[in-house]
């Protein structure tokens, strides 16, 4: 995915003020049409894609994320989230350092829960710019359930991935079904999908709808917005970046800042 390096200001600044002006113009535009289109790539988003990086080069990405929900803040800080490319097939292990405050008991702090997975495109049609695939994931309980830090029991994910480009702009979107065995926990289903555009070689912008059913026994079900997107910083370096909250449950606020490596 094409990123940013220098600011859009700068870029608009070098080449006149009118021409700046229709630059602002058509932004503004975009980004109403962005929201507009999904009343709905991976990172910075929830959603995944199904493109795996290059065959033998690496995507890491090292974000702080934190979740804001009624009395809990819960923060990723950071995350490590290493993929490796094979032909068609991605390499997954994530390694979250967990910061959770209650509003009434503290702050605790530790290594979360570890995410093993295995992202496979089966399909990659160059031609109508289609990609499809699976990304089975395993949740393994590294993290100290009774300090907050972990499920304390091991999950799996089985999600469909999609994704479909034309011009500019990028489509993509998940189906997916956890498997939990916690005893508060309960099996559910889970979808998501993001539109992306490229302003320039290095600027996209996206936004995103996901959801899920009830996660818990007796709670309720989910759907949440973020709009965000990437800004290249060099050949191999980009910022990452989104925020967005609940639209139908209990989180207030979300927010992901990272950088991502890629080695290809």
């Amino acid at each position: 995915m094409p990123r940013c390096t220098c600011s859009l200001s700068r870029l608009i600044s070098s080449d006149g003020n009118e021409r700046g002006k229709r630059i602002w113009a058509a932004v503004i535009a975009s980004a109403f049409l962005l929201t507009a289109a999904s009343t709905q790539a991976g990172p910075p988003f929830v959603t995944d894609d199904p493109e795996p990086p290059p065959p033998g080069g690496w995507e890491i990405n090292v974000p702080f994320i934190v979740e804001r929900t009624a009395g809990k803040t819960d923060m990723d800080a950071p995350l490590f989230d290493l993929n490796y490319g094979l032909p068609d097939i991605q390499l997954k292990l994530e390694i979250p350092i967990k910061v959770v405050h209650e509003d009434n008991n503290g702050t605790t702090a530790g290594l979360g829960d570890l995410l093993l997975g295995v992202k496979w495109r089966f399909f990659n049609n160059e031609k109508s710019q289609l990609q499809l695939g699976v990304y089975p994931q395993l949740l393994l309980p590294s993290g100290d359930h009774a300090r907050g830090l972990g499920e304390g029991r091991t999950a799996f994910v089985l999600p469909f991935v999609a994704q479909k480009s034309w011009g500019q702009w990028t489509l993509y979107g998940n189906v997916g079904f956890w498997w939990q065995n916690a005893a508060e926990t309960r099996n559910y289903v889970y979808a998501g999908a993001v539109l992306e555009r490229d302003f320039s070689e290095r600027l996209t912008l996206g936004v995103e709808l996901f959801g899920n059913s009830p996660k818990e026994r007796g709670g309720g079900s989910d759907v949440a917005f973020n709009i965000g997107g990437a800004w290249k910083l060099s050949k191999h370096l980009n910022l990452l970046f989104a925020g967005g909250r609940d639209i139908v449950g209990d989180t207030t606020a979300m927010a992901y800042v990272g950088l991502q490596v890629l080695t290809k």
